[in-house]
C-alpha cells in the first residue's frame, strides 16, 4: 500500500516547466555614430524583434533621429509599446517624447510602458540627473507609464531585463568625474540590458555598458542558465580603454563563447577591432555597424556596406 501510494504521488506530481526561449528574434540599429543611410549621432536606439514582438531600446540623442532613420528604413515603430531605457543619459533618452506625441497619433499606446532599473530617477548629482524630473514629468504628461526593476525580470518568453548590473570586476565604463549627489563615484547604478534567452546560447543587449561589459555578459549568462555567449550588440563605453584592457575584455568574451559582435555608439571603432582580434571573429562575425544593421538569430550580422 505504501509502495503504491508512493508510485501515485510520483506520477501526479507536477513536471518541472522548461525555461522559455526565444524562437525568432531581430535587433535593427536605429541610432548610433555611423550612417550610410539615414543619421548617424552620439546615441543609441535599437528596434528588437522578438516571437512577433516589437520593443524599442532607448531612443537616441536628438529628438527627431530615430524617427527619421525608422522612416528612412520604412520601419513602422506604431505598434511598439514597450521601451526599454538602459540608463539615464541624454543621449539614450533624447528621442523618447518626440516619438511618443508623433507615434500616438497613430496609436495612443505607442511607447507607453517604458521600463527602466532601479536607480533610474535618483535625482541632483551631475551630468545628466537635473534633467530627469523634468523628463519623467513631461512623458509622463505624454501618457506614458514608468515601471522600475530592481531585480532581473522576464518580459516575454525568453526575453529579460537584467535590472541594475552587479559589478562584480573593476570595470570602470562609466563617465569619470560625475557624483550621484549623495557620492559615490559611479553616477549610472541604473545601467539595464536586455537578455535573450535562445537554443543557441544567449545573445545580450547593451546600450552604454556602464556597468562593464563583462559584468553583463556574466548577469546575463547566469539569468539564462550558464549558456554560452551567442551574441553581443549595442554600446560598452570602451573607446577610451587601454590595448591592455581591451585585451583582456576581448579574452573574456572570448572565454563566454562569444560568437557575433554587432557594436557600435560609444564602443569605438578601434576598440571593436581590437575586441575582435582579442575574441578570434573575423569582419564577417564582429564589426561596428551602422544605423540599420542588423543582428538576427540564426543569419548572424549585417553590419551594413560602410562597415562590412
Amino acid at each position: 500500500m505504501r509502495f503504491l501510494l508512493a508510485l501515485i504521488l510520483l506520477v501526479s506530481a507536477p513536471l518541472p516547466a522548461l525555461a522559455a526561449q526565444a524562437a525568432r528574434l531581430k535587433v535593427t540599429v536605429l541610432s548610433t555614430m555611423m550612417a550610410d543611410q539615414g543619421v548617424g549621432e552620439w546615441g543609441y536606439a535599437a528596434l528588437v524583434e522578438v516571437d512577433g514582438r516589437k520593443i524599442l531600446y532607448d531612443t537616441g540623442a536628438r529628438p527627431e533621429t530615430v524617427l527619421a532613420n525608422a522612416r528612412e528604413l520604412k520601419i513602422d515603430l506604431s505598434d511598439v509599446e514597450d521601451v526599454v531605457l538602459s540608463h539615464h543619459h541624454g543621449d539614450h533618452t533624447g528621442g523618447f517624447l518626440v516619438l511618443r506625441k508623433a507615434l500616438a497619433a497613430r496609436n495612443p499606446k505607442a511607447l507607453t510602458r517604458v521600463h527602466v532599473a532601479e536607480g533610474f530617477f535618483l535625482a541632483g548629482g551631475q551630468g545628466y540627473r537635473p534633467a530627469i524630473p523634468r523628463f519623467r514629468a513631461d512623458l509622463e504628461a505624454a501618457g506614458a507609464t514608468f515601471i522600475v526593476h530592481k531585480d532581473p525580470v522576464e518580459i516575454a518568453p525568453g526575453v529579460w531585463l537584467t535590472g541594475p548590473v552587479p559589478r562584480e570586476t573593476g570595470e570602470k565604463n562609466y563617465p569619470q568625474g560625475w557624483r550621484l549627489a549623495g557620492g559615490g563615484e559611479d553616477d549610472v547604478p541604473e545601467d539595464m540590458a536586455m537578455v535573450f534567452d535562445t537554443a543557441d546560447g544567449v545573445v545580450a543587449l547593451s546600450g552604454c555598458g556602464h556597468a562593464g561589459v563583462v559584468n553583463i555578459v556574466r548577469r546575463a549568462r547566469s539569468i539564462a542558465g550558464g549558456k554560452p555567449l551567442l551574441a553581443l550588440i549595442g554600446g560598452l563605453h570602451t573607446f577610451a580603454l587601454n590595448d591592455e584592457r581591451l585585451d583582456w575584455t576581448g579574452a573574456e568574451l572570448r572565454a563566454a563563447g562569444v560568437r557575433y559582435m554587432l557594436l557600435g555608439h560609444c564602443t569605438g571603432i578601434e576598440a571593436t577591432l581590437r575586441l575582435r582580434q582579442a575574441t578570434g571573429l573575423t569582419r564577417r562575425t564582429a564589426a561596428y555597424g551602422a544605423t540599420g544593421a542588423t543582428y538576427e538569430l540564426g543569419k548572424g550580422i549585417d553590419a551594413r556596406p560602410i562597415a562590412g
